[in-house]
């Protein structure tokens, strides 16, 4: 986390700014992202899995709710982002949720799935988006649900998921060209509706709040940072990488409390840093989204606001949004000068229609950020422009203090 100091011997007064990221930072950091909305799918869905082939987004399986049933589908879409609009392909031969997809030399293989009210399944079946095609490829060694998968090298890992008595911590490779399956290292603890993505040769996993790194050549798992408390924990989270950053959307809060609306970035790359970062939110709170990259910008389908099983009012999305990791403006201060003995005047770089709020301490080593409240009477304000001013009280005794912008949103 950078920190900015303003105006020090102007005023005894230090301003931080704890939400921008310094010049030696990955470029996709240094910018909140920014969310725009396209073309809705053809029927809401959740739980399902997206491929990115040749610029066109495949979204497949998943659940959708109709009355107080929640049938798995097998229905394949395919997006084009130049033309904004959805073509339905030939469906899976097997209807499934919670299955894992990527895709390897242009053809995309489905992994596993299954659960919550029907059994696991061990089918593994390839498309070629090229003939609108299916073709059954060697089971998975063992049905299991809830898995998720990525490709190193031309070699699929599947990793993690459930059967219908415990979570797994198995981990299998598959080749496409031989069409067989091998084990694998185990997971360091079990992982079901976990989230994993290659960078630079290793794959990267999440789970709840674990994160592990994987080295195919040597066959190893290590414990990298943790997720953040106070943070999602990666469960049934949305997940792509752009440019060598893992990007988590979401995920479930508990099966009775419906969903997340947090976006985090970590960055594998950073061996020094190994943390993660906040990002812009979600639009609505959100689980079992499905995504994938496209030019540089992460492609988020579906999902739910909760456990249709257990949440009351769960409702599942056919929305499609797009997370532009570099779009946005970070908060940056620009200026901070004392009004009067007791009062300081704040003005820093924001986004018109965004709401901001700052905080204070005295010791930026120790204690406590607190909101402050501006001469509004509120503690937050609505940018109606680039430029946002606001003044605040400060106590008359006060030779030094930290202040920090952060968005309110």
């Amino acid at each position: 986390m950078a920190r900015t100091i303003l105006n020090r011997q102007a005023i005894g007064l230090a301003a931080i700014l704890a939400c921008s990221l310094g010049h030696s930072l990955h470029p996709a950091l240094a910018a909140p992202g920014s969310w725009t909305r396209k073309a809705d799918m053809p029927i809401a869905r959740g739980g399902h899995a997206a491929c990115e082939v040749d610029g066109v987004l495949y979204v497949m399986g998943g659940g959708t709710q109709t009355n107080s049933d929640f049938p798995q589908l097998q229905s394949l879409l395919a997006y084009d982002p130049k033309t904004d609009s959805w073509t339905p392909k030939r469906d899976m031969p097997t209807a499934r949720r919670f299955l894992a997809a990527c895709a390897v030399d242009g053809i995309i293989y489905t992994i596993g799935g299954g659960g919550l009210v029907t059994p696991p399944t061990d089918a593994v079946e390839a498309y070629d988006p090229k003939t609108d095609t299916w073709m059954a490829k060697a089971h998975l060694p063992a049905a299991r649900s809830a898995v998720t998968a990525c490709a190193v090298d031309g070699i699929i890992y599947a990793i993690g998921g459930a059967d219908n008595m415990q979570d797994l911590t198995r981990v299998e490779a598959y080749d496409p060209k031989t069409d067989q399956w091998t084990p694998k290292i185990k997971l360091p603890a079990p992982a079901i509706w976990a989230a994993a993505c290659a960078v630079n040769g290793l794959i990267y996993a999440f789970f709840d709040k674990d994160t592990f790194e994987y080295h195919p050549k040597t066959d190893r798992w290590t414990r990298k940072a943790s997720i953040p408390s106070g943070s999602l924990r990666c469960i049934l989270a949305g997940f792509s990488a752009v440019d060598g950053i893992v990007f988590l959307f979401g995920g479930e809060i508990s099966s009775t409390a419906g969903g997340y609306d947090l976006s985090l970035a970590y960055d594998p790359t950073d061996p020094v840093q190994d943390k993660f970062s906040a990002k812009r939110k979600m639009p609505m709170k959100c689980m079992g989204a499905a995504a994938a990259t496209i030019d540089g910008k992460i492609f988020l389908t579906g999902g739910a606001s909760g456990d249709p099983l257990n949440y009351p009012g769960a409702a599942y999305y056919k929305s499609l949004w797009v997370f532009d990791p570099q779009g946005g403006v970070t908060p940056q201060f620009l200026s901070l000068n004392r009004d009067s003995p007791d009062r300081v005047r704040l003005a820093w770089q924001g986004e018109a229609g965004r709401l901001y709020g700052v905080e204070s301490k005295l010791n930026l080593a120790t204690g406590p950020w607190t909101r402050i409240n501006f001469s509004t009477g509120t503690n937050s304000i609505l940018a109606t422009n680039a430029l946002v001013e606001a003044t605040c009280a400060v106590p008359l005794g006060d030779t030094q203090r930290f202040f920090r912008v952060l968005e309110a949103n």
